[in-house]
């Protein structure tokens, strides 16, 4: 029997919906759907009559390829999910890698903002002990589901833990300091280029961090160092000025010494 959920639905208030590409996985994202208390759209071959008022809504969409994040239900626009067999092949981490340079493999490190994973990858190569802090709970699950999937052809992402939890409270809480926190507070739109998907569902989809209340927790926690991910023209967050800065072609990190010396 056809789940018709979205029958009922008023999608014209809706951000983020659930839905399943065939009707066999449709008790899996009711589940999920209920859990996380976004509505159910159902199946997308029954929802074709409503693609154009979904044209602009983000739907989670459960497949044989697992969970996937995509906008509206025809083709037009891209699956977004952590996929991290893509991004390691890619060259754009050297920057964020020398963020960390003088820490070994046995240092802790927690990514504060974890969002996607991409950062968060990256990070993994450097450390055994990589903590992953995500609040939104969708989002937890496509990291989740990510890091699950790719970590046999990934070794770096098998002793990765993962926490779905406010920062600022996890932090707050922790009774063990880590050597060094990453920061990645989604920075505000300062040029007319159009953001990546990933990036702008983001932007539409979640509340915006409040950077400077977890930098500020940030310093008092890490004992070694704190880096945070900026657009070169942005300013420093909270007007602090970092021990030092690497600055990239639209990215800067700016690393906040925290040793005692």
């Amino acid at each position: 029997l056809r789940l018709l959920a979205f029958v009922l639905l008023d999608m014209s208030k809706e951000h983020l919906l659930v839905a399943t590409s065939n009707v066999k996985f449709n008790k899996q994202a009711l589940i999920f759907s209920k859990r996380l208390n976004i509505p159910f759209l159902g199946d997308l071959v029954s929802a074709k009559s409503q693609s154009r008022s979904l044209k602009d809504k983000y739907i989670l969409i459960f497949s044989d390829e697992g969970m996937y994040l995509k906008k509206g239900t025809d083709n037009r626009s891209g699956r977004i999910f952590c996929d991290f067999l893509k991004w390691s092949n890619q060259d754009s981490k050297a920057l964020l890698i020398k963020t960390m340079k003088g820490l070994t493999r046995k240092n802790s490190i927690i990514d504060a903002t974890a969002g996607f994973g991409k950062d968060s990858l990256t990070l993994s190569s450097l450390t055994e002990r990589l903590t992953l802090v995500e609040r939104t709970p969708w989002l937890f699950s496509l990291l989740e589901e990510g890091i699950d999937k790719f970590k046999k052809e990934i070794p770096s992402l098998q002793g990765v833990k993962l926490i779905c939890a406010d920062s600022k409270k996890y932090l707050n809480d922790l009774s063990e300091k880590p050597d060094a926190i990453y920061l990645d507070p989604m920075f505000e739109k300062v040029s007319k280029s159009k953001a990546k998907k990933n990036l702008q569902a983001l932007r539409e989809l979640t509340k915006p961090t409040k950077g400077e209340e977890l930098l500020k927790i940030s310093l008092t926690k890490a004992s070694n160092r704190v880096v945070v991910k900026r657009h070169k023209k942005s300013r420093y967050l909270s007007e602090l000025k970092p021990t030092f800065s690497l600055l990239g072609r639209v990215i800067r990190y700016d690393v906040y010494s925290v040793q005692l010396s």
